[in-house]
Protein backbone atom coordinates (compact mmCIF):
# COMPACT_ATOMS: atom_id res chain seq x y z
CA UNK A 1 0.00 0.00 0.00
CA UNK A 2 1.24 3.01 -0.84
CA UNK A 3 0.63 6.48 1.51
CA UNK A 4 -0.34 10.22 0.63
CA UNK A 5 0.45 13.18 2.90
CA UNK A 6 -1.81 16.39 2.37
CA UNK A 7 1.80 18.53 2.10
CA UNK A 8 3.07 16.41 -0.68
CA UNK A 9 0.22 17.31 -2.52
CA UNK A 10 0.45 19.88 -5.62
CA UNK A 11 -2.10 21.15 -7.63
CA UNK A 12 -1.35 21.65 -11.51
CA UNK A 13 -3.34 23.01 -14.11
CA UNK A 14 -6.85 22.02 -15.13
CA UNK A 15 -5.53 20.26 -18.48
CA UNK A 16 -3.91 17.53 -16.57
CA UNK A 17 -6.85 15.71 -15.36
CA UNK A 18 -10.71 16.60 -13.98
CA UNK A 19 -12.01 17.63 -10.53
CA UNK A 20 -11.55 13.69 -9.73
CA UNK A 21 -7.82 13.76 -10.52
CA UNK A 22 -5.23 14.53 -7.44
CA UNK A 23 -1.50 15.09 -7.86
CA UNK A 24 1.30 14.06 -5.66
CA UNK A 25 4.72 15.09 -5.48
CA UNK A 26 5.49 11.84 -3.28
CA UNK A 27 4.00 8.49 -1.92
CA UNK A 28 5.29 6.97 0.65
CA UNK A 29 5.37 3.13 1.47
CA UNK A 30 5.74 1.49 5.02
CA UNK A 31 5.47 -2.02 4.06
CA UNK A 32 8.90 -4.00 2.75
CA UNK A 33 6.93 -6.20 0.30
CA UNK A 34 7.15 -6.20 -3.58
CA UNK A 35 5.62 -4.03 -6.14
CA UNK A 36 5.01 -3.51 -9.55
CA UNK A 37 6.18 -0.26 -11.90
CA UNK A 38 3.56 -0.75 -14.61
CA UNK A 39 3.72 0.86 -18.34
CA UNK A 40 0.47 1.04 -19.58
CA UNK A 41 -1.30 2.41 -22.89
CA UNK A 42 -4.05 4.77 -22.75
CA UNK A 43 -6.46 5.66 -25.94
CA UNK A 44 -7.44 9.42 -25.57
CA UNK A 45 -9.24 10.49 -27.99
CA UNK A 46 -7.89 9.86 -30.79
CA UNK A 47 -4.09 9.86 -29.16
CA UNK A 48 -2.41 6.68 -27.95
CA UNK A 49 -0.40 7.98 -24.70
CA UNK A 50 1.46 6.05 -22.28
CA UNK A 51 2.16 6.14 -18.56
CA UNK A 52 3.43 4.34 -15.22
CA UNK A 53 1.33 2.95 -12.78
CA UNK A 54 2.31 1.93 -9.29
CA UNK A 55 0.68 -1.16 -8.39
CA UNK A 56 1.42 -2.66 -4.32
CA UNK A 57 0.35 -5.86 -4.49
CA UNK A 58 -0.20 -8.78 -6.87
CA UNK A 59 -4.29 -8.31 -6.55
CA UNK A 60 -3.82 -4.60 -7.93
CA UNK A 61 -1.87 -5.69 -10.90
CA UNK A 62 -4.50 -9.12 -11.70
CA UNK A 63 -6.87 -5.70 -11.45
CA UNK A 64 -5.18 -4.18 -14.08
CA UNK A 65 -4.13 -6.96 -16.27
CA UNK A 66 -8.31 -7.90 -16.43
CA UNK A 67 -9.30 -4.19 -17.19
CA UNK A 68 -7.03 -4.54 -20.14
CA UNK A 69 -9.24 -3.31 -23.44
CA UNK A 70 -9.22 -0.78 -26.17
CA UNK A 71 -8.85 2.22 -23.40
CA UNK A 72 -5.72 0.80 -21.47
CA UNK A 73 -3.20 -2.13 -21.46
CA UNK A 74 -0.23 -2.83 -20.16
CA UNK A 75 2.94 -2.77 -21.90
CA UNK A 76 5.86 -3.46 -19.68
CA UNK A 77 6.16 -4.66 -15.95
CA UNK A 78 8.96 -4.20 -13.44
CA UNK A 79 8.84 -5.60 -9.99
CA UNK A 80 10.32 -3.57 -7.40
CA UNK A 81 11.79 -6.22 -5.13
CA UNK A 82 12.97 -5.74 -1.19
CA UNK A 83 16.05 -7.58 -0.09
CA UNK A 84 14.41 -10.07 1.29
CA UNK A 85 13.25 -11.58 -1.70
CA UNK A 86 15.96 -10.77 -4.11
CA UNK A 87 18.95 -11.07 -1.98
CA UNK A 88 20.87 -8.32 -2.19
CA UNK A 89 21.60 -5.69 0.38
CA UNK A 90 18.94 -3.03 -1.32
CA UNK A 91 15.76 -2.66 -3.20
CA UNK A 92 15.75 -4.06 -7.21
CA UNK A 93 13.79 -2.66 -10.21
CA UNK A 94 13.66 -5.69 -12.68
CA UNK A 95 11.61 -6.18 -15.81
CA UNK A 96 9.04 -9.17 -15.13
CA UNK A 97 9.10 -11.72 -17.53
CA UNK A 98 6.36 -14.15 -15.48
CA UNK A 99 4.45 -13.96 -12.30
CA UNK A 100 3.52 -17.71 -11.29
CA UNK A 101 0.79 -18.37 -8.12
CA UNK A 102 1.46 -21.62 -6.31
CA UNK A 103 0.04 -23.74 -3.71
CA UNK A 104 1.34 -25.80 -1.48
CA UNK A 105 -0.36 -29.18 -1.22
CA UNK A 106 0.20 -29.45 2.61
CA UNK A 107 0.02 -26.04 4.25
CA UNK A 108 -2.94 -24.66 1.34
CA UNK A 109 -0.94 -21.59 1.51
CA UNK A 110 -0.31 -19.82 -1.71
CA UNK A 111 3.36 -18.71 -2.94
CA UNK A 112 4.14 -16.69 -5.76
CA UNK A 113 7.25 -16.96 -8.23
CA UNK A 114 9.06 -14.40 -10.31
CA UNK A 115 11.17 -14.94 -12.99
CA UNK A 116 13.16 -12.04 -14.21
CA UNK A 117 14.65 -11.23 -17.20
CA UNK A 118 18.57 -12.19 -16.86
CA UNK A 119 17.85 -15.35 -15.45
CA UNK A 120 16.76 -14.48 -11.86
CA UNK A 121 13.73 -16.18 -10.08
CA UNK A 122 12.26 -15.29 -6.96
CA UNK A 123 10.02 -17.26 -4.54
CA UNK A 124 7.99 -15.54 -2.37
CA UNK A 125 6.46 -18.18 -0.05
CA UNK A 126 3.63 -16.75 2.19
CA UNK A 127 4.01 -19.28 4.72
CA UNK A 128 4.58 -22.31 2.31
CA UNK A 129 7.55 -24.75 1.77
CA UNK A 130 9.29 -23.95 -1.28
CA UNK A 131 9.71 -27.72 -2.01
CA UNK A 132 5.56 -28.44 -1.85
CA UNK A 133 4.57 -26.37 -4.27
CA UNK A 134 1.73 -27.53 -7.13
CA UNK A 135 -0.88 -26.32 -9.08
CA UNK A 136 0.94 -23.12 -10.99
CA UNK A 137 -1.39 -19.95 -11.90
CA UNK A 138 -0.08 -17.68 -14.13
CA UNK A 139 -1.08 -14.56 -13.02
CA UNK A 140 1.30 -12.18 -15.85
CA UNK A 141 3.33 -13.35 -18.83
CA UNK A 142 5.57 -10.70 -21.08
CA UNK A 143 4.45 -13.24 -23.83
CA UNK A 144 3.54 -11.61 -27.26
CA UNK A 145 0.53 -13.29 -26.69
CA UNK A 146 -0.69 -11.45 -23.41
CA UNK A 147 1.07 -7.55 -24.74
CA UNK A 148 -0.67 -5.35 -26.91
CA UNK A 149 1.77 -3.08 -29.03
Amino acid sequence: MFITHKPAEIFLDAHLGDDSTQCWQYVEQTTHCPWFYVKVGRRQGSEALTSMVMLPSISALEQLLNEQGADIWVLDVQLVSPTYLNGSDGWKMERLLEVRETMDDLSKEAAYVYTLEGGHIYTEALGASTSDLQNPRIIFSATPVSRRA
